[in-house]
């Protein structure tokens, strides 16, 4: 992407709450994103969503943009703290889940107590979605547990992919929220997925 393809124009009718402005970012820098993610962390589905995260992040956050600064660098540096945060939580994850298993195992016993431990996990996670908005609660379960893309649940649900990405991003916020009380409350929320299976 060349250092001049967002206008300060752009950026400032943007900062204004524009969303044809936005929409027009998004047109010019998505697919370099995207590339940028899946450079690193050599999934499809998630590079997507860590770039439409990064564009989701920009319109929250729009108001704090200079318009007399190029977008580019800060659209990069919020995709590369992203892969790198998603790659770090995945590893907790799975890390997590293989330790449990490998201990069942060995021990030979069915009711351990980390099994006993992983299930109080699958409850808390269960309990933390129920207690989610309906759509929010259904993005998420669509998303994160599914496994569907944005277009797929915006086909699904009659909404728009906007709409989808502000119900997940304010699901995930709710959910952090609620998991706030657990020291391992990132790893868990990135855990969901594994622990609804």
């Amino acid at each position: 992407m060349a250092r001049s393809a967002v206008n300060p124009i752009l950026i400032d009718r943007l900062r204004q709450g524009d969303e044809a402005a936005f929409e027009e970012i998004f047109r010019l820098c998505h697919r370099q994103l995207f590339h940028f993610a899946h450079t690193f962390c050599k999934e499809k589905e998630l590079a997507q969503e860590i770039a439409h995260e990064a564009f989701v992040q920009l319109w929250v956050n729009r108001e704090k943009l200079s318009p007399d600064l190029p977008l580019y660098p800060y659209l990069f540096t919020q995709v590369r703290r992203m892969t790198i945060d998603a790659f770090r939580k995945k590893m907790h994850a799975y890390k997590f889940q293989n330790e449990q298993q490998q201990l069942q195992a060995h021990l030979g016993v069915e009711e351990t107590a980390n099994t006993v431990a992983w299930r109080e996990l699958q409850a808390i996670a269960e309990a933390a979605i129920r207690r989610l908005p309906e759509h929010q609660q259904s993005v998420f379960e669509m998303s994160r547990v599914q496994g569907l893309s944005y277009e797929e649940i915006a086909e699904r649900l009659h909404i728009s992919k906007n709409t989808v990405k502000y119900h997940l991003v304010n699901a995930l916020k709710n959910l952090r929220k609620a998991l706030g009380h657990y020291e391992l409350s990132s790893i868990l929320l990135f855990a969901l997925p594994i622990l609804l299976r």
